[in-house]
């Protein structure tokens, strides 16, 4: 592999890491406004089981297409970022229909953490299964993955607490999701 190419999917993992963060710090600034608003304590596992959980995900869909590579030696990638660039849409969609009033869950207990963390590793599994087609990542990219998650959540939760519901917070959402569908269709088109 050569050297500058590496790089380039180094940045571009970092770069899909990063929009799912800010996907992650979204829903976590509601949730912590919802807690300040109620004056319920901060759900502090949360942000452990939500990282954990984000990082499992991605390693359940990243080793099974590593392994699928072999298979589709030709088009592997550019398979892989067509998962990713749906994954990407279907973020967008979910901006744009997204209403705080509905999608505002109560975190009051681990169980609650857990259905949360589950729902939102289903992006997490597609995207590491759409990266494992296409790149080969060391173990670091893991930690930075982790480290992501656990500094966007905890700084969600902290700031809705701190500054209340902001409507305008919804558009991470979208830019999340406009992130995502921006690296796919730059590697795809880079296939070429």
């Amino acid at each position: 592999m050569q050297p500058e190419k590496n790089t380039l999917e180094i940045a571009i993992t970092i770069f899909l890491f990063l929009a799912l963060s800010l996907g992650s710090f979204a829903p976590a600034w509601y949730t912590g406004a919802l807690h300040h608003k109620l004056g319920v304590r901060l759900p502090y596992s949360f942000i452990l089981i939500s990282g954990i959980s984000s990082v499992v995900f991605f390693i359940a869909g990243y080793l099974p297409a590593q392994s699928a590579i072999h298979y589709l030696p030709d088009y592997s990638c550019i398979a892989g970022q067509l998962i990713v660039l749906i994954v990407g849409i279907k973020l967008i969609a979910e901006a744009i229909r997204f209403n705080p009033e509905e999608k505002i869950v109560l975190i009051d207990d681990r169980q609650t953490s857990l259905i949360l963390s589950l729902a939102k590793g289903i992006n997490y599994l597609f995207i590491g299964m759409g990266i494992g087609l296409c790149y080969a990542l060391n173990f670091y990219s893991f930690i930075v993955l982790f480290g992501l998650e656990i500094m966007a959540i905890a700084s969600g939760l902290m700031l809705g607490n701190h500054f209340g519901l902001k409507r305008s917070i919804r558009t991470l959402f979208l830019i999340s999701g406009v992130a995502v569908v921006a690296a796919a269709i730059r590697s795809i088109v880079v296939q070429f």
